[in-house]
C-alpha cells in the first residue's frame, strides 16, 4: 500500500497541476488532499462499525478497483510529452482538451507548441547545478519533513490524547476538510510564500503549546493537537504546490516524488521519536514542533511564485518571473 499509494498519489498531484491554468493551479494538489480527508473520516466510521480487521481491510481496499478501471484512460501531460520532444501527441492532447470544453483553438497556437522539440534531460542534476534551486528544493523538502513527523508524532499518540481514539480519528479527518478548502482558496488570495510560513509556524506553535497545559485536560490537549493537525495538514498543501512551481518541467515529478519521500521519511521516524517520550514526555513534541517552526521561518527564502506560469527549464525557474504569455502552452487566457 505505501508503494502504490505513494507513487499513485505523487503522478495524480502532477497530472492535474499541469493540466490547471495559472488561476486554479492549486486546485491540482489541494482536492487531492481534500478526498484524502474525507477517506480519514470515513476510516474512523468504518472502524467503528466494523471491529473485523480483515473486513474493514476489504471495505478499505475496495474503491481501488474503480482506479484500476478509468486510470487507463486518463491523458497524459502535454508539458511533459513538449519537454521530451513528443510534440504531436501534444498537440493532439491539447485539441481534444478544447473540444472537450467547446473552446476554439487558434491555429498559431498549435505552431507556438513545436518551439520546444529538444528533449529537455538530465535528471535532478538540474536542480543542484543551481545554488538557488538547491536552496528552494531543500527548503521545501525540510518544511515536508518537519511537518509530517509532528502530524504523526501526534497521530500515533491520540490514544494518550485523552478522548476516544475513534472520536480523535474523525476529528483529525474533518478538521481537515476545511484546511484544504481554504489553501483551495488563500492560495490564490495571499500567494504560496505567506500560507507556508504562516502555517508551519502556527501549526508547530499549536504543537508545542501542549505541553504547557496538564495532561489530565483532555479537551484541551486534543483541541491543540486537531488545530495543530489542521495548520499542519494546510501546510502539506501549500507545500505540495510550491514545490512544483519551483521546479522545472523536466523535474518536477521527480522532486515532488523526492519531497514525498522526505515526508515519509519524517512518518517513518515519528514512532522512533514517539519512543523517546518514556525519557519525558514533552521530548517527542518538543524536537518534532520545533522543526516544524524552523521549517516555516526558512520559507522566507522562498520566491513568491502565485499567479506566474510553472517554469519549462532550470533558467525560467531560477527567474521565476514567467507569465502565462511566455509560456509554449496555452495560457489561461485561451480557456483550455
Amino acid at each position: 500500500m505505501g508503494v502504490g499509494a505513494g507513487g499513485y498519489r505523487v503522478n495524480c498531484i502532477i497530472l492535474s497541476t499541469e493540466w490547471i491554468g495559472v488561476s486554479k493551479r492549486s486546485w491540482g494538489a489541494c482536492v487531492t488532499q481534500l478526498f484524502g480527508s474525507v477517506g480519514q473520516c470515513v476510516l474512523a466510521g468504518t472502524i467503528y462499525g466494523i471491529r473485523k480487521w480483515r473486513v474493514a481491510q476489504l471495505i478499505g481496499a475496495a474503491p481501488l478497483a474503480v482506479v484500476i478501471v478509468y486510470i487507463w484512460f486518463i491523458p497524459e501531460s502535454a508539458r511533459w510529452l513538449l519537454n521530451k520532444g513528443r510534440t504531436e501527441e501534444a498537440k493532439q492532447l491539447i485539441a481534444n482538451a478544447a473540444a472537450i470544453n467547446k473552446q476554439p483553438i487558434p491555429h498559431s497556437l498549435l505552431e507556438k507548441v513545436t518551439v520546444n522539440t529538444t528533449p529537455n534531460n538530465g535528471g535532478m542534476k538540474i536542480i543542484f547545478r543551481s545554488p538557488l534551486l538547491t536552496r528552494y528544493f531543500l527548503t521545501v523538502v525540510l518544511a515536508w519533513f518537519s511537518l509530517n513527523l509532528c502530524i504523526y508524532c501526534l497521530y500515533l499518540d491520540m490514544g494518550s490524547l485523552g478522548f476516544s481514539i475513534f472520536l480523535t480519528q474523525f476529528l483529525f479527518g474533518a478538521f481537515e476538510i476545511p484546511a484544504n478548502l481554504l489553501s483551495m482558496w488563500l492560495l490564490e488570495i495571499f500567494g504560496r510564500k505567506a500560507l507556508f510560513i504562516f502555517t508551519l509556524a502556527i501549526g508547530g506553535l499549536s504543537s508545542l503549546l501542549i505541553v504547557a497545559v496538564p495532561q489530565e485536560h483532555a479537551v484541551a490537549v486534543t483541541s491543540l493537537a486537531v488545530a495543530a493537525r489542521f495548520f499542519l495538514v494546510w501546510a502539506g498543501s501549500v507545500a505540495c504546490v510550491y514545490i512544483q512551481e519551483l521546479s522545472p518541467t523536466s523535474v518536477r515529478q521527480t522532486a515532488t516524488a523526492l519531497g514525498s519521500i522526505a515526508a515519509r521519511a519524517g512518518v517513518l521516524l515519528a514512532p522512533l521519536l514517539n519512543m523517546l517520550a518514556v525519557y519525558h514526555w514533552v521530548i517527542p513534541i518538543v524536537i518534532s514542533s520545533s522543526l516544524t517552526i524552523i521549517g516555516g521561518v526558512l520559507g522566507f527564502l522562498l520566491p513568491e511564485t502565485k499567479k506566474t506560469e510553472l517554469p519549462e527549464t532550470a533558467e525560467e525557474a531560477e527567474k521565476n518571473r514567467i507569465t502565462p504569455s511566455e509560456s509554449h502552452l496555452p495560457s489561461e487566457s485561451t480557456k483550455l
